[in-house]
């Protein structure tokens, strides 16, 4: 069986070759900001993207020290800290994990962006060369899906949402099990795995294809409804089987009490806006700038859903091509259906314009804000990550369009030449232009408690601050000391939340009882970080500290100054 794998490995190594260059170039293009130090360097400023680098660092030591990836001991103390708690594709990071541990944390994460780059591009190219028949059509398709701008920002802190990979996978393994007439077992399997593959990357893109997959299905069989009493129940079986296993370690968390559902005021301000699809990235190297000074976009990271005008006018091309083929209406109304379809539930739960919703006060409900309310759906909070599902089929149609002008001029010379001008002007319509980037490295203070010998607990200070959160855990990969922690701010497990609702007055006399119980050896306090915003101001707290002779400085290292119990 290995021996079968391998050769057919590498009869698709032979065979698209020439077009895995092509998407790793662009993959490369993509991470160009971290080339020059992979190992330190990280796309986007430091945020969210920090503790997704610690969540593939993390997954790889686990391997090592014989733990389990979904479950860091050492933080949450004195519980410990499910990963699960926030959305984190945890496939992607354990197939880096040799890398990881070979090269570091944030090589591994880079490496996981990349590879998201990459196989969305390839695996959208080897659907769309499935149905076309035409490698440069599905060339093209997989182009305007890589390099789409959403996607390009989203590698700039959610590793979760950046692995779309797998809705190329997913919806092509639903297609054909839906028109298969043969193998019907096998095809059931596969959409099973493909959507277990989806839940391992992200919960998110995986409730998002349930939703836009049952719709797909249900436009594919109207109106020969008896389809559903003879298949759909095995259909079904299949695709929930496989999103409870690739789940699981979400599942397992469920009853903690650490996700909570979002409510409409938190969810409402996500909610895409029509002209969100035809509007350049305001990060767009050439016309960028103009974008952004003609119609400004605060929330550009989630809202920037632009499926290109060169891709979408061969989609029009495409889908009045596939109309005229009696084997391809039915196709056509699927996928333009499905499409319109996530494009609704991307415009969220009322309509906006221009970031303000039409109708404030008495709003007309769209079907987002029903759906929210279903069970496991509350916890969406971006609505507007639909829209991928849009740029996917959009890029589907180019295809069928390119292929349709291909066909339409016989002569070779004629056809490369159409191909080469309209893959240039994606080219230049989908430039990702210069990423930020920021070196992510241990600090000081993880150096110094690297060298402190002993398993004990420190903590933080100030509490209520993501980025001291996200650094200290990242930093516990250097050291492995235990410390209160947490993955995502709207979802706190409760045994950070009793540390923090202790915590938030220190220095106080509960707050130090308080951490003496708890058996903290080290209180580290990031004075920068004692500013007057969610924190008192630094020479406010040092007053206070005078008060307590019981803490002793200990060391003071960059910002931090480490206090300890007099006589530990």
């Amino acid at each position: 069986m290995v021996r079968s794998t391998l050769r057919d490995l590498a009869s698709v190594l032979r065979r698209d070759a020439l077009v895995l260059l092509w998407f790793t170039a662009l993959a490369l293009m993509a991470m160009l900001p971290v080339l020059p130090r992979p190992r330190e360097l990280i796309l986007g400023e430091l945020g969210d993207n920090v503790h997704y680098a610690y969540m593939a660092g993390w997954s790889a030591q686990a391997l090592l020290l014989g733990q389990s990836p979904f479950v860091d001991p050492r933080l949450n103390y004195p519980d410990a800290l499910p990963l699960a708690s926030n959305d984190w594709p945890y496939v992607s990071y354990l197939l880096v994990a040799p890398a990881t541990l070979a090269l570091g944390p944030v090589f591994g994460y880079n490496l996981a962006i990349f590879l998201s780059h990459l196989l969305s591009g390839y695996f959208t190219y080897l659907w769309a060369q499935r149905l076309t028949g035409h490698r440069g059509a599905a060339l093209f398709a997989g182009t305007a899906f890589m390099l789409t701008p959403f996607r390009m920002l989203r590698s700039l802190g959610h590793a979760n949402i950046v692995t779309t990979q797998m809705l190329p996978i997913f919806f092509w393994a639903l297609d054909h099990t839906l028109h298969t007439r043969v193998q019907r077992e096998r095809s059931l399997w596969l959409l099973g795995g493909a959507t277990a593959l989806l839940a391992s990357s992200s919960q998110y893109l995986l409730l998002m294809s349930l939703v836009c997959g049952a719709l797909y299905a249900l436009y594919t069989i109207f109106p020969h409804f008896r389809f559903l009493q003879v298949h759909g129940w095995r259909i079904a079986v299949s695709v929930l089987g496989g999103a409870l296993v690739g789940a699981l370690p979400t599942l397992s968390v469920l009853g903690s009490g650490t996700f909570t559902p979002f409510a409409i005021g938190r969810t409402r301000i996500w909610s895409a806006d029509p002209l969100n699809f035809v509007l350049p990235s305001s990060m767009h190297p050439l016309w960028g700038a103009w974008v952004e000074q003609m119609r400004p976009e605060p929330y550009a990271g989630e809202k920037t859903l632009y499926v290109s005008l060169v891709a979408l006018l061969l989609a029009g091309i495409g889908f009045g091509a596939l109309l005229r083929e009696p084997a391809g209406r039915r196709r056509a109304l699927v996928w333009g259906a499905t499409a319109l379809s996530a494009l609704v539930f991307a415009l969220g739960t009322d309509l906006w314009i221009n970031n303000e919703p039409l109708q404030r006060n008495d709003p007309f409900w769209l079907p987002a804000y029903y759906l929210g309310h279903l069970p496991g759906l509350g916890m969406m909070r971006v609505w507007s990550r639909f829209g991928i599902i849009t740029i996917l089929f959009v890029a589907m149609f180019a295809a069928f369009g390119l292929r349709y002008l291909m066909n339409r001029t016989p002569h070779r010379g004629k056809q490369v030449l159409i191909a080469s001008l309209l893959m240039g002007l994606l080219l230049i319509d989908l430039l990702p232009g210069r990423l930020p980037a920021a070196t992510l490295v241990p600090r000081g203070i993880d150096q110094w408690l690297a060298a402190q010998e002993g398993d004990f607990a420190v903590a933080f200070l100030p509490v209520d601050k993501p980025m001291i959160n996200d650094l200290a855990i990242f930093g516990s990969l250097f050291h492995a000391k235990q410390m209160p922690a947490y993955m995502h701010a709207a979802h706190q497990p409760r045994a950070y939340q009793d540390f923090a609702a202790m915590a938030l007055d220190f220095p106080d006399q509960r707050s130090l009882d308080y951490f003496a119980w708890r058996r903290f050896t080290y209180l580290i306090l990031d004075t920068s970080q004692y500013n007057g915003w969610r924190a008192p101001e630094w020479a406010s707290v040092e007053a206070r500290l005078a008060q307590f002779p019981e803490l002793e400085q200990v060391a003071e290292i960059d910002s931090f100054v480490v206090f300890a119990f007099s006589g530990q």
